[in-house]
């Protein structure tokens, strides 16, 4: 009678997830076998031409760039953000709250205008050039705007913040105990920290590892203003198809590319936590 009863309670997740999910990855997977005319119109028709343009060499460098990209942000927040979320966790209650309040802070502000603010700091009338050549350091601006590395650094800013509250969450809860064992036993605190810190914090550095790598794969407009559209990525790649190209078929057909990545990298989490639930990284 209770499992009936929570089952029912599951109705209305699942029709919500069918309307809004599964409906619209249902269109978007037949779009993807449907052809265009000269005009960009659907064209009714089903074909394989946008999957094999997918698998094309050429365009198996966008999924690198993406891959790549993704990669070395999620490296970079984990580097940045799991010693700022270690420390966080071991302040004062009253601190702690200061300190989570002013990571959360930049989510209140809109991304494209931090984006921008971005801009203003390594643009070549920017902030930082500007210092610079006031203190006689250099004597013409740093081309420092529209490359691989610029676009690097403002997505790992972007989604900095959900490595550190993933992490967070994992560490709050380690039992604390087990380092003071490890500390009578005769264990450094840096073979503490690999040995027991790292293992016990491992599903909330998969989970925030997740949280990241999956949206920097498809978030386009930071590497559209501060990488100046040089190097493509999916993302910029589904727009483009979608608005100028007036592709619409192949556009999806990247875009369920990219969603299989996603899936790719949801499966190594839940392989590597060894729960489906989510520990780690809500609980």
């Amino acid at each position: 009678m209770r499992t009936w009863k929570r089952n029912l309670l599951a109705v209305p997740i699942l029709l919500w997830i069918g309307l809004l999910v599964g409906i619209p990855m249902l269109l978007v997977v037949a779009l993807s076998f449907l052809s265009r005319d000269h005009l960009g119109n659907i064209v009714y028709q089903f074909t394989l031409d946008n999957w094999r343009k997918v698998v094309d060499p050429i365009y198996l460098r966008v999924f690198w760039n993406s891959l790549l990209m993704a990669l070395l942000t999620a490296l970079i927040t984990l580097l940045v953000g799991y010693p700022v979320a270690y420390i966080t966790s071991n302040l004062s209650p009253r601190r702690r709250a200061l300190s989570l309040g002013l990571i959360m802070l930049p989510f209140w502000i809109s991304s494209l205008l931090r984006t921008y603010g971005w801009m203003i700091l390594l643009g070549n009338a920017g902030v930082i050039n500007n210092v610079l050549m006031a203190l006689g350091l250099i004597e013409r601006p740093l081309p420092m705007m529209y490359k691989f590395g610029t676009s690097l650094v403002g997505t790992a800013y972007m989604l900095l913040p959900f490595m550190i509250v993933a992490v967070f969450n994992s560490v709050d809860k380690l039992d604390r105990s087990l380092l003071e064992a490890s500390y009578d036993l005769g264990a450094s605190r840096w073979k503490t920290f690999f040995h027991i810190t790292i293992p016990l914090t491992l599903p909330g550095i998969v989970g925030g590892f997740t949280l990241v790598f999956i949206p920097a794969l498809g978030l386009y407009f930071v590497s559209d203003l501060l990488g100046g559209g040089n190097t493509v990525f999916l993302g910029n790649l589904i727009h483009t198809l979608a608005t100028r190209g007036r592709n619409r078929p192949l556009a999806a057909a990247f875009s369920l590319g990219m969603v299989a990545l996603a899936l790719m990298v949801l499966a190594f989490y839940w392989k590597v936590t060894k729960d489906k639930t989510g520990e780690g990284l809500f609980q």
